[in-house]
């Protein structure tokens, strides 16, 4: 009998996510029920949400868990029912919490073999590289999801912190194709160097956690936007950032924290000043949480081909991933994910 590795863990550790890794195997299907696809996985991300979940602080989490949201996969079996609507050798995005249907536990793939419903799958146009296709829902599918939420247009500003991760690229490029105006904070100069020479804009700022970093950033973005405020805001980095990201907003503005980077999962929040003096209305975000489980299939649908048109147009792209690490070194692909250097996405080869 066929054996394929998986990446397990069977505990929670909210000071060390990448100490709770072990690898594990299981039996390959030799054959798929009507409903299901057999999928060989070639390669899944490591993102900060894989560390979430292994802190044990992600809803559907269901112990033993295998590791890992998003990858990319080739089928090899399908099951009688969806012969019409799936090949044998077609390349597929694969989701551990079913970018269709209404998700309830999260089926991690890093793994070799994963046996999914169709839900938890998105064929791959032929024009689109792999290592886009890979990164569809967590860096691509979420800025754009956000933005269709929000109801952001033209000449619209939205201020966002990690503007130099590779979510927060793909959303300075949906600002350029659909006329929105992004105010980008990021911890070090290096990376607004890179960001303003990428992309040719030139509003983006320094903001290191420091008393003196927050009093310059401020005043050069009050500078450069002439007063104009600020309406719209994404935070993914929690803590003193997201207090800096509130001191920036309003009135009346809508402010998505979806992240908690620093590590720290309290942000300040002063419900005089923030919320009932200035209207502000905060929320929390998540993709797979706040928008897979309310939206409609049709609508999900249609998000994915119309960021399928972008890719293959050029308008939206990532980054090249970055190092590559074996299925048995999950752990040690955590810790590299966390390096604020990086060169890239990290990746867990599969097979």
């Amino acid at each position: 009998m066929q054996t394929a590795r998986q990446v397990v863990y069977r505990r929670f550790d909210a000071q060390d996510p990448a100490g709770v890794f072990e690898l594990g195997e299981v039996p390959v299907p030799e054959e798929v029920a009507p409903g299901e696809v057999l999928v060989r996985i070639a390669f899944a991300l490591v993102h900060p949400c894989d560390a979430a979940c292994a802190m044990g602080v992600v809803n559907g989490v269901e112990l033993p868990a295998v590791g890992g949201l998003e990858a990319l996969g080739v089928i090899e079996k399908i099951g009688t029912a969806l012969t019409d609507r799936f090949e044998v050798g077609q390349r597929v995005h694969v989701c551990g919490t079913h970018v269709f249907g209404r998700w309830k536990t999260w089926r991690g793939v890093w793994r070799e073999y994963a046996l999914c419903p169709p839900e938890a799958l998105i064929p791959v146009p032929d024009g689109v590289p792999d290592d886009i296709a890979a990164q569809l829902v967590v860096n691509i599918l979420t800025p754009y999801a956000m933005v269709k939420e929000m109801g952001i247009g033209p000449g619209d500003l939205l201020l966002q912190t990690a503007a130099g991760s590779v979510l927060g690229q793909v959303m300075i490029q949906l600002g350029q194709a659909f006329g929105f105006t992004t105010v980008n904070v990021v911890r070090r100069q290096e990376t607004a160097d890179m960001l303003t020479s990428r992309f040719g804009i030139d509003t983006v700022f320094v903001y290191d956690g420091t008393n003196a970093s927050a009093a310059a950033a401020e005043k050069a973005i009050g500078e450069r936007l002439a007063g104009t405020p600020i309406r719209f805001a994404i935070e993914a980095v929690s803590g003193q950032t997201g207090r800096f990201c509130l001191d920036l907003v309003g009135p009346e503005a809508v402010v998505y924290f979806y992240g908690i980077l620093s590590g720290d999962l309290m942000v300040p929040v002063d419900v005089v000043s923030d919320l009932a003096m200035k209207n502000n209305t905060l929320k929390g975000w998540s993709i797979q949480e706040t928008w897979m489980r309310k939206t409609p299939d049709e609508v999900k649908r249609r998000y994915i081909d119309e960021l399928w048109e972008l890719i293959q147009e050029g308008k939206v792209t990532t980054p090249p991933l970055g190092e590559r690490f074996p299925l048995e070194r999950a752990g040690e692909a955590m810790t590299a994910s966390f390096r604020q250097d990086k060169p890239g996405k990290i990746v867990l080869v599969c097979t």
